[in-house]
């Protein structure tokens, strides 16, 4: 009996066995199965919240564009307002090449309605991505020629570009600016601030081509305009003072020049001009040369100019009076070196107004030594010859006026006369306003006026540099330059014009000491009418080959410019002026 129970029992068990083995795939199914299911959310918790971030950018990226809204610069006008510079419409035309499928033909339909050449567009085309410029600020007709042919894959947006509707007029005064409308030079550089306005920023949704979809504008910040600003450029004289020039270099054959024209009462700068010009519309195809406003960054040694300054410090100081008379040796030697007249002469006994009319270096090395080395410097540094102008226009330079401890002993008896220092022709101009508006030293200044700033307040400093006595009998003294010395070309027919002639040597740019063999300025600085001057006007020519002398190339241009500008300011004649027939040489 014992066996049979014991057989049961085996099979009772092998049953049970049979029975527990699905149970185990079971629960290892179970265990694979939520092993995956953990796999599948450690990768869904992986791509929404760790890497989440770099998906969503993707694809934002894929489906929005961020554009950046352009302000409208400010204009620049003239003194009577009249347009220098101003902005208008333009169009920007970019591509997504992976959409345009005929790239050839895309290419060649570019070139036929934007100009440029197809080649260049295709290379643009075929190196993919997902944005590519075609043409900034394209002119609004020719793109919407473009934009009618229908391309997929093109696309276009408002935009403005900077004109220049006189084109060379004022060129380095007003500069220009990039494809940004970022002012790169001139004014459109110092006055970027007022001029560029703030940009906005636009994210709009676009579809596979680039286009906009309807409503899908996710984020949008309007532009700020910028400020038009008014200069002190008078358009007319700019324009007279610029035709003058080029044809005064043309006609002594020479390097380059310059003008400025400013009221010598307050410092506004009427007009300024320099050869070679160029046009800010092309900027991009002028010699880089051209783009020097030569009376703010270019010095030179001002020679017989500078004896006016001279003969004013003599006279504020009270060691002579206009009337002083001197025995004036042919020649005079001081520190080794002898000083010569430009064309011999016996002695002579000639007073300080023939001293400054006849343009003599003895004679200003008499003054110049009267004065000593410490007092010639002190009324120099009163001019502004140790100073920048503090004119509101980028990159000025100043020229150089050594301290007296660093002259030689020679100094003395050539800086009266204008060599062995150096300045911009802004520099002097600012000088000789101080003896024609009583003896302050104005601030050069183009900034007029901020119409869209009210609460701005322009302030342009004045400082006494000499008395106003001594200025109006210098002005005397220059005044007979004109009617009996070397400056009678400068004549203006009705006013009575007070200036000096300057033909300088240049010096050496070889590193060597000395000056260049046969390389003059020629130069020629006034004011009128000379008893209440309100134009003030330096003409420099540089490097003429047909004649070096003031008198003869720059007081011509002088005249011209200047008479100009009276007449167009509507400033009265005063008394008519006679002079000599033919300006003598220095």
């Amino acid at each position: 009996m014992n066996g049979p129970r014991n057989d049961r029992t085996r099979r009772s068990g092998g049953a049970a066995s049979k029975r527990s083995a699905p149970t185990g795939r079971f629960l290892l199914l179970l265990c694979v199965l939520g092993l995956g299911l953990l796999v599948v959310a450690g990768q869904l918790v992986r791509i929404q919240v760790i890497d989440g971030p770099v998906y969503a950018a993707k694809a934002a990226d894929q489906r929005t564009r961020e554009i950046t809204l352009s302000p409208q610069r400010g204009f620049i006008l003239d003194r009577e307002g009249e347009v220098l510079a101003e902005t208008v419409p333009a169009r920007t035309v970019y591509a997504v090449p992976s959409v345009i499928v005929d790239k050839e033909g895309a290419a060649q339909a570019i070139a036929s309605t934007l100009g440029g050449d197809a080649e260049e567009y295709l290379a643009r085309l075929e190196r993919g991505g997902t944005y590519q410029y075609i043409a900034r600020k394209a002119d609004p007709t020719r793109a919407a020629a473009l934009e009618a042919l229908g391309i997929s894959g093109l696309g276009f947006h408002d935009d403005s570009r900077r004109v220049y509707p006189s084109n060379e007029l004022a060129c380095q005064v007003l500069g220009f600016v990039g494809v940004d409308d970022t002012g790169l030079s001139g004014l459109e550089l110092y006055y970027d601030d007022l001029l560029a306005g703030e940009p906005g920023l636009l994210i709009g949704e676009r579809d596979r081509e680039g286009r906009p979809i309807p409503g899908g504008v996710a984020f949008e910040e309007e532009a700020i305009d910028g400020v038009d600003i008014v200069l002190t450029i008078d358009k007319d004289i700019q324009y007279h003072a610029q035709v003058v020039l080029a044809e005064t270099v043309e006609e002594w054959g020479a390097a380059a020049g310059s003008v400025v024209v400013l009221d010598p009462t307050d410092g506004a700068i009427l007009a300024m001009a320099s050869v070679p010009a160029f046009n800010p519309n092309r900027f991009g195809e002028a010699d880089q040369a051209a783009y020097r406003n030569r009376s703010i960054v270019d010095t030179y040694e001002p020679g017989s100019t500078i004896k006016s300054l001279t003969a004013a410090a003599v006279i504020d100081e009270g060691l002579y009076e206009p009337e002083s008379m001197f025995e004036l040796p042919p020649t005079i030697t001081v520190g080794g070196r002898t000083i010569k007249e430009a064309h011999p002469r016996p002695t002579v006994t000639w007073s300080l107004t023939d001293i400054v009319t006849n343009s003599s270096n003895v004679g200003a090395v008499k003054l110049g030594q009267a004065l000593g080395k410490e007092g010639l410097y002190e009324y120099f540094a009163r001019f502004g010859l140790t100073e920048k102008t503090g004119v509101d226009y980028p990159g000025e330079v100043r020229g150089s006026l050594p301290p007296v401890e660093q002259w030689s002993a020679s100094s003395i008896a050539t800086v009266p006369f204008g060599q062995g220092i150096s300045m911009t022709p802004l520099q002097l101009a600012r000088a000789l306003s101080a003896i024609a508006n009583g003896g302050e030293l104005v601030t050069p200044h183009f900034l007029k006026d901020v119409p869209d700033a009210p609460g701005m307040t322009l302030v342009w400093p004045k400082e006494r540099a000499i008395s106003e006595d001594a200025a109006a009998r210098t002005r005397d003294v220059m005044a007979d330059v004109v009617t009996e010395g070397t400056g009678a070309a400068a004549a203006v027919p009705g006013y009575r014009v007070a200036g000096k002639t300057g033909t300088a040597q240049k010096a050496r740019t070889d590193g060597r000491p000395g000056y260049a063999q046969g390389k003059y300025v020629a130069s020629f600085s006034g004011f009128l009418p000379a008893e209440d001057p309100r134009v003030l006007v330096i003409v420099t020519v540089d490097e003429p080959t047909k004649s070096i002398y003031g008198g003869t190339v720059a007081a011509p241009a002088f005249a011209r410019i200047a008479g100009f500008a009276v007449e167009h300011l509507k400033i009265p004649p005063t008394s008519p002026v006679t002079g000599v027939s033919q300006p003598e040489q220095e």
